[in-house]
């Protein structure tokens, strides 16, 4: 029995759209690594009708704790599907595992997605802004996160903005501007630190606006119908045309699910040869097999005596050689 159990875990919603990309998500997850990983929520999705999940009941964070605790299991290792240290992540989780009185069994929480300095994400808003159909003479970006209690997760919005916006300004004439800005936010001057909302930003647009969404999975306010797509058209001046990005976990391209792996810490699932390859390595063999043989005939027959026959032989060997490479380096790991 496994003595480790991975959980992918999300914030969690009452829309059965996010749970099941969730779903889809940790397998994606499961197959670089090559072990399962669990989809779980820390909240609300527990909630959500069953029969709208494929009859498979959503689990939230509490309920996956007391079923590794039964299962014995020793360590619960959560990759967090948050762009940085949210409370969910910092106290929420921590308390939860702690009250339920773990015995031995240890949390391990791997780094946010942002990590150290938020390379990867950048690379997904980058591919998915190109594929929003960002035009640099028309076009404002802005980047849109949900709004955070945390000046720590906006400061992984902000550092993204600006790390954005010196890679598409680099070896350029015209200046392209970043905006960082909110969904929402909470009451408060301690809490300005979100500004602008994305529909202030929206009303001070010239031109057109691409929103860069900061969202993982759709729900309630990321993907159709969400909030985002309402705030963008009601506040948004008429005379502009505004787009919206694809969510980081963009099946097209899947980069989210490989920045996961790589922050998991674990190794990745070893390369799987499919049939072909191993056509391939009988091939080589059964070549030089049949080499062998015809070499040993032409032996007994006087054929390859002399330099002749060296350089005969020689040519044969390094023909089949080349051929075996060729083979096998056209295979990817993958097998394709």
């Amino acid at each position: 029995m496994a003595t480790t159990r991975i959980l992918l875990v999300d914030n969690g919603s009452l829309r059965p759209e996010a749970t099941l990309a969730l779903r889809r998500l940790s397998a994606e997850v499961a197959q670089l690594l090559g072990q399962p990983v669990h989809p779980v929520s820390v909240l609300h999705s527990h909630k959500i009708d069953p029969a709208l999940l494929a009859g498979e009941p959503a689990i939230i964070f509490e309920q996956a704790v007391r079923q590794a605790k039964a299962d014995g299991i020793a360590e619960l290792i959560v990759l967090p599907l948050f762009i940085g240290p949210s409370l969910a992540l910092t106290e929420y989780l921590p308390k939860v595992f702690a009250e339920a009185f773990p015995g031995a069994m240890k949390l391990t929480i791997r780094p946010t997605l942002f990590g150290e300095d938020g390379d990867g994400l950048r690379r997904i808003l980058m591919e998915n802004l190109h594929e929003a159909g960002w035009d640099p003479d028309l076009d404002t970006i802005l980047l849109c996160d949900h709004g955070s209690p945390v000046p720590e997760v906006t400061a992984c919005r902000d550092a993204l903005a600006r790390d954005l916006a010196a890679e598409l300004n680099h070896g350029s004439k015209r200046v392209h501007p970043v905006i960082a800005c909110s969904m929402e936010r909470r009451e408060g001057k301690e809490y300005a630190f979100n500004e602008p909302l994305l529909e202030t930003a929206l009303g001070q647009v010239k031109g057109n606006a691409i929103i860069l969404m900061l969202f993982a999975l759709p729900g309630r306010h990321a993907g159709p119908g969400g909030d985002v797509e309402t705030i963008a058209r009601t506040h948004a001046p008429e005379s502009a045309q505004v787009r919206i990005s694809p969510l980081l976990s963009n099946a097209k391209h899947g980069m989210l699910a490989d920045l996961i792996a790589r922050h998991s810490g674990l190794p990745p699932r070893p390369p799987t040869r499919d049939w072909r390859f191993w056509l391939d390595v009988g091939f080589t063999c059964l070549g030089f097999t049949a080499m062998g043989m015809m070499t040993v005939q032409a032996f007994e027959k006087g054929l390859l005596d002399g330099l002749t026959g060296k350089i005969a032989i020689a040519a044969g060997v390094a023909l089949i050689a080349f051929l075996g490479y060729v083979a096998f380096a056209s295979r990817r790991p993958d097998g394709r």
